[in-house]
């Protein structure tokens, strides 16, 4: 029963990270689309520091999802039913 209680915190903490990584996403494809000045240093700066906040972003959706799969057991052998593909 804690294990589904464990899941479940996992769940919503994959959800929160996932929001997360989208609006991180959004704001990096705003920066993109904005027209750039090749020679502005901050345009450049903003589009580096977003991109590493949507980076993070992700890469912290992406823990804890691998951690809720660690979680999942697959089937025993014996529950898998035969292949019709040779």
């Amino acid at each position: 029963m804690q294990d589904l209680g464990n899941r479940r915190i996992l769940l919503a903490r994959m959800d929160k990270a996932f929001s997360d990584y989208s609006q991180e996403a959004e704001k990096l494809s705003v920066l993109l689309a904005e027209p750039a000045d090749a020679s502005s240093w901050s345009s450049y700066h903003n589009l580096l520091k977003q991109r590493t906040a949507e980076v993070t972003a992700y890469e912290m959706y992406r823990a804890i999802r691998d951690e809720i799969f660690t979680l999942i057991t697959p089937p025993a052998e014996q529950d898998r039913p035969k292949s019709s593909v040779n």
